[in-house]
């Protein structure tokens, strides 16, 4: 009742929003705004998970549809409410996507990925007794989780920053985890470029729930409870356009994985690596 309440609350904000000046800047979209694309290339997701495929990246569909109030965002859908021509705030929902290192062909993995950086810290494979480690075969299956958010956005020139709280409301884990980001853009002779840091807090209901081993997993493998994690991470973007609706794209991702992860025994790697080059046509 209280997301229904929250929900209708946003639509009266809606309804008797004033009309707010248009952003002009490259990291804000005009309404309405619709857009629908390709990118064809290789790249690959590592996973850092015993028995986890690694995903790999071939074709990556990117698609959004942004109107007056309310935007559907590659798997994110939303209404929102401008502030101020740099402050806008936001009610979204989407598919959790801790269940992506678990099951290869789940629909998260395939929607837009986060921009990563080769400027990342040197990183080691953790390594575990054969005891104490756990395929994710072994375990029963996780939860596909729906959350509910409070997004807040600013814009100012060439930088964005992005707060998004999250709360599962599908009580698949009854927990909550947060993101905090800052990128900056700008054109070079190069092309396109976009350098962003971002801050993940995901609570010990979430964390346990998908990294956890209890007392109803087969009782050879060791009982983990995990807590609450911070991830850091860091991503580079780069767009050079080669024909009107053709652009080389390319974007390297690096996320550290805390103690708190890498002490399941589902965990063999400290970080997950996210890379693809190829070229994005626009359709629409």
């Amino acid at each position: 009742m209280r997301y229904l309440v929250i929900l209708l609350w946003f639509c009266s904000l809606s309804l008797s929003a004033d009309e707010v000046a248009d952003c002009n800047d490259e990291g804000c979209i005009t309404n309405p705004d619709f857009m629908f694309s390709l990118s064809l290339g290789y790249g690959q997701r590592s996973n850092p998970l015993y028995g986890g495929a690694e995903l790999p990246l071939v074709v990556l569909p990117d698609f959004y549809y942004y109107a007056e109030y309310w935007f559907f965002d590659n798997g994110k859908l939303g209404l929102t409410k401008p502030l101020t021509p740099n402050w806008q705030l936001s009610l979204v929902s989407q598919l959790n996507p801790e269940k992506g290192y678990f099951q290869k062909w789940f629909s998260s993995n395939f929607t837009a990925f986060p921009f990563t950086s080769p400027l990342t810290p040197q990183a080691s494979v953790v390594e575990k007794s054969a005891a104490a480690a756990a395929n994710i075969s072994q375990v029963n299956k996780r939860p596909t989780a729906v959350d509910l958010g409070i997004q807040l956005d600013w814009f100012k020139k060439s930088w964005h920053g992005q707060t998004i709280i999250w709360h599962d409301i599908s009580n698949s884990y009854n927990g909550h985890h947060v993101s905090i980001s800052l990128g900056k853009s700008w054109q070079h002779s190069t092309g396109w470029w976009q350098l962003n840091g971002r801050l993940f807090w995901k609570g010990a209901k979430l964390m346990d729930t998908y990294y956890g081993i209890n007392q109803y997993e087969p009782f050879n493998i060791q009982h983990y409870q995990a807590k609450a994690s911070w991830q850091p991470e860091i991503s580079l973007q780069w767009r050079q356009p080669i024909t009107e609706r053709a652009t080389l794209v390319g974007f390297l991702r690096y996320l550290y994985l805390d103690k708190a992860m890498t002490n399941s025994p589902l965990t063999r790697s400290d970080h997950i690596t996210t890379w693809f080059f190829g070229v994005n046509y626009r359709f629409l």
